[in-house]
């Protein structure tokens, strides 16, 4: 791996929650601050969104890393967490063994934050400007664009290269609600047999010799069978309730944008896109066809890919 290719993979972007902040203190203490930062996302879109075709006329692109959680949209019901109950959950954390979960609480909310590409420029002779995912464009490129006009601007939410079909899309908005809802059953199994499965081991582990041969010799004989579905059962309405109520705010706020913006896009069946699928499909196909290359090899331009979408976030094949 070239020096080039560790640079853009672990380049650690600047938060731009933290720039916001030592910008306020600066002008609270009345101390120079000439940077100009971008403003927050705006989510959801305050009207109809809308697909604009034309060339870049001028573009620019700052990466920062943001928050587009559910928490984020004026329609989420989800309450957010304070300083002081964060840290009473670590307590707690702690107090009943938990410290790696503890730490986690203690964190600030880095896990809730995206690598994301803060866009802006003149199309059709209009402005733009707005958050979306990892972009290539320069400008000069024929691009399509879902977007708000708001008073003086257009307020951008995906842009597209329809020669390729690849998509920069706001962060989070990859999938239409029926594909999520999957997404979260899918994890709940996940979830539920790895409880499960350390519950078991766990037990094994604890017990005398005695027991772990009792354990082996009955572990699927009608003595232990009803204690192990009714587990199973158990923790299942653990982990879908979770899973539940955390997919009840997502199909209101990021799954619904997505939809739009897939409907502009003229997509079928937008409840049910997946656009990682979509793009891990697309890769495997190229890779097949022998015309796909890892970026920035052998000069070739920089794609979407599965196995980077952490790192590249909201860059698709639609």
């Amino acid at each position: 791996m070239t020096e080039h290719k560790k640079k853009i993979r672990f380049q650690e972007l600047e938060k731009i929650q933290d720039l916001r902040t030592q910008e306020e203190i600066a002008l609270k203490y009345d101390r120079k601050w000439t940077r100009k930062l971008p403003p927050r996302p705006v989510l959801p879109p305050y009207g109809k969104l809308i697909k604009i075709e034309g060339v870049l006329e001028r573009f620019s692109c700052e990466r920062y890393r943001e928050n587009f959680g559910v928490e984020c949209y004026r329609a989420s019901t989800l309450p957010g967490i304070s300083d002081i109950q964060r840290g009473a959950g670590a307590a707690a954390a702690i107090a009943i063994g938990s410290p790696a979960v503890g730490a986690l609480l203690m964190t600030d909310d880095d896990n809730d934050l995206s690598r994301a590409s803060y866009v802006q420029g003149v199309i059709e002779g209009k402005l733009f400007r707005g958050w979306v995912g990892m972009t290539r464009l320069r400008t000069g490129d024929r691009v399509e664009m879902v977007a708000d006009w708001q008073e003086d601007h257009y307020e951008v939410y995906a842009i597209t290269m329809p020669e390729e079909r690849i998509i920069s899309v706001c962060l989070r908005c990859d999938m239409g609600h029926i594909a999520h809802a999957w997404m979260r059953v899918r994890n709940a199994f996940i979830l539920t047999a790895i409880i499960f499965g350390m519950f078991v081991v766990c037990s094994m582990i604890a017990a005398d010799g005695t027991l772990i041969e009792r354990l082996n010799e009955n572990f699927f004989s009608h003595v232990y069978d009803k204690l192990w579905v009714m587990m199973i059962i158990g923790i299942l309405v653990i982990t879908g309730s979770m899973g539940w109520a955390a997919y009840k705010d997502y199909t209101r706020t990021t799954c619904k944008l997505a939809e739009e913006i897939f409907t502009v896009l003229s997509m079928k069946d937008v409840t049910r896109i997946n656009l990682h699928k979509k793009t891990k499909k697309r890769e495997a196909q190229l890779i097949k066809e022998g015309v796909f290359c890892m970026r920035d090899s052998n000069g070739q331009p920089n794609r979407p890919s599965s196995k980077h979408s952490f790192i590249f976030g909201g860059w698709y094949y639609y």
